[in-house]
């Protein structure tokens, strides 16, 4: 058997006890656009309408604010910010950036793709939005001047970023003292400890192929299409320790996802019953899969005490 010989059947063997699965150092900039790019764009998957018209982006924008992510309508503040300038990191097809120039955002957005910055583009045209640019850029070096914008918003995005921390870095130059910023990143919920890590770490032994690495499983099992570059999945701590730098930082869990929210697959959605019960008990910031973090650069003032506002403030 020749050197090449050798070499082929020694990865053969690595894929076959999926050692291939083992993350060795930090994905590129590269791995990350390749593999966000065409048909793995998320949302597309919504709409069975005629791509890239008006209906098909409408029909998309329903289903995330109606179906997926309804939470988004009110905590993205697409509606507060008429006049400012407002930026998204990760674009995507354009659909939250399209709401905020609905409601008079001076509206720039960045994606890694170039198929995200074409689509985002038709998405704000088709619409007859106007809006300062769309630039194929990296979270993690942002082609804009200090302070530039009122409010930034970035959804999804970080947790897929190589170097995380520099992004968010990123986020802090960009905003102005006085602006905000509302990102999102995934939480260990309910589907992070029952499907990703005792269906498919445990019962379907993806953990033990992975050579006992919960980062490698995660990057495996938590997209549509799987086998992400990097999917990093937070601890209310490890959210404050990623975002330590903002003086004021707001964390809510959002979203409790297949089943309750949504049908996965077309499969089944539990009555909406089951969906009040878990609200009205608060289990949402227990069970929810996502961190909504509201985030400002000035300090929040001091919290008054009970006593105070009871027996001092009139």
């Amino acid at each position: 058997m020749n050197d090449g010989e050798r070499k082929y059947e020694k990865r053969l063997d690595h894929v076959i006890r999926g050692e291939e699965n083992i993350r060795k150092g930090r994905p590129t900039l590269a791995e990350v656009r390749e593999y966000w790019g065409k048909a793995n764009i998320p949302q597309q998957w919504y709409s069975r309408k005629e791509p890239f018209t008006l209906a098909w982006f409408n029909e998309l924008a329903y289903k995330r604010y109606n179906v997926y992510y309804d939470y988004l309508r009110e905590s993205a503040e697409f509606q507060w910010h008429p006049g400012e300038e407002v930026l998204e990191i990760g674009v995507g097809l354009g659909t939250d950036l399209v709401e905020y120039a609905k409601h008079g955002a001076h509206v720039t957005g960045v994606d890694l793709g170039p198929d995200q910055v074409m689509l985002t583009k038709l998405n704000l045209e088709l619409h007859g939005l106007p809006y300062r640019g769309i630039y194929e850029a990296s979270a993690e070096s942002l082609p804009f001047s200090d302070e530039a914008f009122d409010h930034v918003f970035c959804f999804g995005v970080l947790h897929h970023t190589p170097k995380t921390m520099k992004a968010v870095d990123e986020i802090y130059r960009v905003l102005r003292r006085d602006g905000t910023a509302i990102v999102m990143v995934y939480a260990r919920g309910w589907k992070h400890y029952f499907k990703r890590c005792l269906i498919h770490g445990l019962i379907l032994g993806k953990w033990f192929r992975c050579g006992f690495n919960w980062q490698a499983v995660c990057d495996e099992v938590s997209e549509v299409h799987g086998s992400s570059p990097k999917t990093n999945v937070y601890s209310r701590r490890g959210v404050r320790k990623l975002f330590r730098q903002f003086p004021s930082v707001e964390i809510h869990k959002k979203r409790l996802g297949e089943f309750i929210d949504y049908k996965p697959y077309n499969t089944v959605k539990l009555p909406k019953l089951w969906r009040n019960i878990l609200l009205l008990f608060g289990l949402e910031g227990l069970l929810g899969e996502n961190w909504l973090v509201r985030l400002q650069k000035v300090p929040c003032p001091r919290e008054a005490t009970l006593w105070e506002v009871m027996f001092k403030h009139y």
